[in-house]
């Protein structure tokens, strides 16, 4: 959202989205973040309930899987901490959003053991910081995604919830999601073609026939209305991903499918699957 000063045109508002680098500014509304997540665990200690081990945990493993030190080295929280911060406020721009994207997951495994949802208000206010710096990534689950806007990013987490009970598309878009948003080896192919089988799944689900393009010809005659544009383009999609010279044969390799068709292709998938889903719990076949 723009400042007062930004509205009124005294100040530049960001235009560039901040891809491949953090500013000072925006390292500082991250820090900032670990900030309050600091307050929170030193409240936790002070009697509202016992987070030394998820504290604790967390910072070993920054120490042991993050600055690969050795644990029988670990300095008291406040040393750890610092390095922490300067990570945040100095490392590799990668290596900040590695602290965050740690973070996260270990206040993830905290959360199943205790039925909480810390790891997802953190992750909701750092895509909030994302939105607010044009960051070019967000979180989706415990992941940081290269997707730039939080409403592609919702649509991802909506199809991820709309397809619990589905497991194959939910393992197909987790998966999708993993092989883009892996910042050393991004698998733009294999993320493309999850995202397809995301959808064929449910397409399956709904109509029993083993192939997308089988069951989007039968998606009528199950029940399901979609308008026959629509049947039309995602058959020709899935023609593209199919056929001899297809993602999901393997022929098209990372220089013909980048970064840009992979997130194209997660979040269209992701929207159809939520759509399908919906239409086919109208007519009680989900």
């Amino acid at each position: 959202m723009p400042t007062f000063a930004e509205r009124m045109g005294l100040r530049a508002s960001r235009t560039i989205v901040q891809s491949e680098s953090l500013d000072e500014e925006t390292r500082t509304a991250l820090w900032n973040m670990l900030v309050i997540l600091q307050e929170v665990f030193d409240a936790q200690l002070r009697g509202y309930h016992d987070s030394g081990p998820t504290h604790d945990e967390l910072l070993t493993s920054m120490w042991v899987n993050h600055f690969k030190r050795p644990r029988d080295e670990q300095p008291h929280r406040v040393a750890t901490w610092n390095l922490i911060k300067k990570e945040i406020l100095e490392g590799e721009w990668v290596d900040a959003l590695e602290v965050l994207e740690r973070t996260s997951k270990v206040l993830a495994r905290a959360d199943e053991e205790r039925g909480e949802d810390s790891s997802g208000a953190f992750t909701d206010a750092l895509n909030d910081r994302f939105e607010q710096y044009l960051v070019g990534y967000r979180f989706i689950g415990n992941e940081i995604t290269p997707i730039d806007s939080s409403a592609e990013a919702d649509s991802v987490d909506t199809a991820l919830a709309d397809a619990a009970s589905i497991a194959g598309a939910r393992h197909s878009l987790e998966r999708a999601v993993e092989l883009l948003a892996d910042r050393q080896n991004p698998d733009y192919p294999n993320s493309v073609k999850e995202s397809i089988s995301a959808v064929e799944a449910v397409t399956k689900k709904i109509t029993g026939e083993g192939t997308l393009g089988a069951g989007l010809k039968k998606l009528q005659g199950a029940g399901v209305n979609i308008h026959p544009a629509l049947k039309e383009g995602w058959l020709k999609i899935y023609g593209w991903t199919s056929d001899e010279n297809g993602v999901r044969h393997g022929a098209i390799d990372a220089a013909s499918v980048d970064q840009t068709m992979a997130k194209y292709m997660l979040v269209s998938c992701s929207a159809f699957v939520s759509y399908l889903i919906d239409e086919g719990r109208k007519s009680g076949l989900v």
